[in-house]
Parts: C-alpha cells; structure tokens; sequence
C-alpha cells in the first residue's frame, strides 16, 4: 500500500473531532477496565467475573484501536491498527452473549457450545490475519476500506447477538417470574442490550454513511451502561460487592472532574476547576474514612449473618437426626409393648396351672403330704402366686401404653373391696410379723362408679408394697368422706421416702427407689398401675412421707357415685 506523504490529510480531517475522541474513548477505558478489575479481584473464581474481564478488556482494546485513528497523522499506523477493528468488535459482541447467557442460567455453557462461539470468532480472525480485512486505504479522507464480506458478517452476527439477548431479556417477562434474583438480571440483560444496540446502529450508520463521527457520539452512551451495570453489579450484588460500590462511583466522579482541566481553555476555569478538584478531594477523603467503618461493621454482621446460618443448618440437621431418633424408639416401644403382651398371655396360661395344681396338693386332694413337701409346695404356690401378679401387671401395662385398657364401670361400696383386701392380705403381713388394720367413719356413703375389679387391683398393690417395705410394725387403713369425694389412706411404719426426687418418681414405671436394696422382689410396676387406674376413674393418687424411716401414708382419692 502507497501513501501520499505531501500533504497529511489524517490531521486535517480529523483536527476538529481530536477533542470529542480523547473524551468519548479515554473515560469509558478507565471506566470499564476499572471496574473489571475490581470485579475479578474480588471473585477471582466467578467464572460469570471472568467472562466480564474479557468482554471488558476487549471492548477497551476496540477502543484503543478506534482512538488511535482518529488522533494518529501517521498513515502506517493508522492503516494497521484500522485492520483488526472489526474482528476486535466480532469477539466482544460475543464475550457479551456468553455473559448474557451464563448470567441467566446460572452456570457456565457447554463445550459444544464453547466451541461454537469460537468458530464464530475464527472466521474474521483467519481474514484478518491474512490481512484480507481491509482492501484499501483513502488517503485524501484518511480511511480504510473495509472488506464487504467482513462487514456483512458483523452486521449479521451482532442482529443475532441482539436477538438472542432480547430472548433472554423478555423471556422472564413471558414466564411472569420477576424476584429479586430476576431483576438484576433483568437490569443486565437490558443495559447490555441498549448497550450493543446504540453501538450497532452507530457503526451501522457511519459504514453506510461514511460519517464516523456518529460512532464518537454513540460513545457517550458508554457512561449510562456503565451506571446501569455498575448498579446491577454492586447494589443488585450480582458479583456480591457491596460496599466498595461508593468508592467505585465516588473515584469515577473525580476522574471525570479532572479530564475537565483538558478541556477548559479558561485561566479563570482551570483554577476553579482546581479549586473544586481539591475541596471534593478532601470531601472524600473523609468519607472514605467512614466508610471504612461502615464496611467494617457491614463485615462483622454478615459474619455473624453466616454463622447464625450455619448454626441454623446444624440445628436443622440435628433436629432431622432427632426425629429419625425418636420414630426409632416410638418403634422399639411399640415392639417392646407387644412383646410383653405377648410374653405375659404365654406365662400366664402355664402359671395358673402350677398355682392351681400347687393348692389342690396343698388341700389334701391328692393324698397326704409330709411337712417337708408343704413347706416345698408352700414356697412353690408363693413364687407362682408372686408371678401371676406380675405378669398381670405386664398385660396391664401393655394395654394401658396401647390404649387398649378396658373398664367395666358399675357402682359399688369401696369399703367392702377395702375389707376384702385386707382380710386377704393379712395371712402374708402375719408371717412377716405385721399387723393390718382397717377402719373408716361410720355411716358413710363409699360408693364410687368404676371398674371394681381394677379399684381391687389399686389397693392391693397399694397394700402389697407397704408390706414389703416395712419391716416391723403395722398398716393402718382408714377411708372416709370429702364433700363428693371419697378418701382412703394407706399408712406403714417402714422405710419411708428419702428425698423429694425418689418421691416425684416413685409413681414411674420400673421406680423402686431406695427399698430395691430391701426387696429384690416385684416389678416396680404396681404404683405405675394404681397411678393410671386412678386417673382412668377421675381421681387422684399420691404419697406422703416425713423422711426416712419414718414410715409413708398413700392417699387415694375417687368420688362418690351420685
């Protein structure tokens, strides 16, 4: 290629607009590589931050290269760096989608998908470097001429880029889903519309028209996208910065004041620009130091914001591992119910037999016994005795944990079921030297409406325990009237309750307290029993005792049958 070097047209055509291309070229480079950097410093694995580096490291290389032909006289140079302007635009049209579209999906796109943006920037790029891009130079106006196919590929590539990016702009519309997390979007995928639309049209215009100042014009509205996605950015927090939003802008405003000082021609300007330049200066400057504490303190709550998270995760997790627990158990309990319920019907057949067989030898309806096969029988229909009732307080407490319990309720007189008891009770009190007593206030109504048999089995166990747990002494049994209702107590003379815990838990099942180490015999089921059996006919049952070897007093209270 030949350059006429006579007269320099470069400088001539272009002398005029050197002021307006400095301004529209030289702020947004700032602007944009600026706030790149500060994006992929702060998220350096982001690959959403990296695709925004490249689009921005590539729109300010095409920047550049536009500067330069516009305010180089040196025809070499600007031919050269003219050539690879439209290539340069091709790649940063499609680092925008690839933003576009990984921003709304959420992850990065694809290998085949990679592979096809990347064919697409070949085709300018093998014409380019072929240096096929451009086909001439006009000197006389100082410009390129331009490859025909090369600039209809552009012109087709950047439509398709701009319908694809309004795909995804109206698409949330369409769907109707616009939440917090969608409107960032939103704002992105519209800034980088209007963006790359303005810039296409512009150079659209100036190819056809040959009026390239349009594209210096169409500059100006680098600064509103810039605004647009620096808000998206930082106050959306699509890059999660925050804070350091108010640096970016703040800096940016006094870049802007200061270019001004090219521009004035003004002794009196200049100063005052100066003047300004410094006070705001020295504005920031403070606002920068409170600031500071403001990020700080904003650092510290978002803090303590994770790890109130991660304490809730945790809680959530164990309180998961809590409910598999508990099901878990509720099942062991389940099975632990039926078993016993099952074990205590197989017991309680073979049981009654021995029992059975065990008195009718004892009676003589076999023959007659020698003293030492009574006093073997004896212990043999003791034992049996002893386990039929606990294995009726088994089947008891099965029934009563599976809500199976069943009460014949009829009206009858508890004092009669109370002499009963007692009577039957005192052969075993005797052989352990006690004495039962049983006494109530004359003419007094005692009856009750409830399952008599089950009321039998209150007082026994009642009466059965203290006779275990008393060594020597006496039971006294006295019941009378309260207003409607009818109370009865137990009294011995034996070993008492030791503290208020051993009390509180003496109605638990399996609770035997400090008389196990008396009595190894029992289930620790019986007081469990006469608890829910009272409760069942709207009573009350409880225990009183003034400490240790001092003997306890068991309190039943049912009421009268209207």
């Amino acid at each position: 290629m030949e350059f006429n070097s006579l007269i320099n047209t470069c400088f001539i055509t272009t002398e005029v607009s050197r002021p307006i291309a400095y301004y529209s070229h030289l702020i947004p480079i700032f602007f944009i590589l600026s706030l790149s950097i500060l994006v992929i410093l702060k998220s350096k694995k982001n690959i959403l931050s990296k695709i925004f580096l490249g689009f921005s490291v590539t729109f300010s290389i095409w920047l550049i290269l536009d500067l330069v032909t516009w305010v180089s006289n040196n025809y070499f140079l600007v031919y050269s760096l003219w050539a690879p302007i439209d290539y340069v635009e091709i790649v940063f049209y499609l680092l925008g989608v690839y933003f576009v579209i990984v921003l709304n999906k959420g992850q990065d796109i694809k290998i085949f998908y990679k592979i096809l943006l990347f064919l697409l920037a070949l085709i300018p790029a093998s014409i380019t470097i072929i240096q096929k891009s451009l086909i001439g130079f006009d000197y006389p106006v100082c410009e390129a001429l331009n490859n025909n196919f090369l600039l209809n590929y552009r012109f087709y590539l950047e439509l398709a880029s701009l319908l694809f990016i309004l795909f995804y702009l109206l698409l949330p519309l369409f769907k109707n889903k616009i939440n917090s997390n969608r409107k960032s979007h939103l704002f992105v995928n519209l800034s980088m519309f209007v963006f790359l639309l303005i810039f296409s049209v512009s150079t659209y215009l100036a190819t056809t028209t040959a009026f390239y100042e349009i594209n210096l014009y169409a500059l100006f509205a680098t600064p509103i996208f810039l605004m647009v996605m620096t808000y998206s950015i930082f106050s959306l927090d699509i890059f999660n910065l925050k804070i350091i939003s108010t640096y970016f802008t703040v800096f940016g405003f006094v870049i802007l004041m200061a270019v001004q000082l090219f521009f004035v021609s003004s002794g009196t300007d200049r100063v005052l620009t100066l003047v300004t330049l410094i006070l705001s200066s020295a504005l920031i400057y403070i606002l920068f130091k409170n600031l500071k504490k403001e990020s700080d303190q904003r650092i510290y709550i978002e803090n303590l914001s994770d790890q109130l998270e991660k304490s809730k995760g945790r809680l959530e997790e164990s309180n998961f591992s809590l409910e598999i627990a508990n099901d878990r158990l509720k099942e062991l309990d389940k099975l632990k119910t039926e078993f016993l319920s099952l074990a205590s019907h197989q017991l309680r057949s073979p049981l009654t037999a021995i029992k059975g067989y065990a008195s009718m030898v004892l009676e003589g309806d076999y023959g007659k016994i020698n003293n030492k096969t009574k006093e073997i029988l004896d212990r043999i229909l003791e034992s049996s005795s002893s386990l039929v009732i606990t294995v009726e307080d088994l089947l008891n407490v099965s029934k009563i944990e599976s809500g199976g319990m069943q009460y014949q309720k009829e009206n009858f007189d508890i004092g009669v079921i109370l002499e009963e008891v007692s009577k039957d009770l005192s052969i075993t009190a005797e052989k352990k030297g006690l004495k039962i007593t049983f006494n109530k206030e004359l003419n007094g109504n005692y009856h009750t409406y409830g399952d008599k048999d089950k009321i039998r089995q209150v007082f026994i166990n009642l009466i059965d325990n203290s006779i275990k747990y008393t060594k020597e002494g006496e039971i006294n049994i006295f019941m009378e009237n309260r207003d409607d209702h009818i109370l009865i107590n137990v009294k011995d003379t034996g070993i008492g309750i030791k503290n208020k815990k051993e009390k509180d838990n003496l109605f638990s099942k399996f609770e035997r307290g400090e008389g196990a180490r008396m009595n190894t015999g029992g289930s620790g089921l019986g007081l469990y029993l006469a608890k829910e059996i009272v409760k069942a006919h709207s009573g009350k049952i409880w225990v009183e005792s003034e400490g240790e070897n001092k003997g306890s007093t068991f309190y039943v209270e049912l009421p009268s049958a209207k």
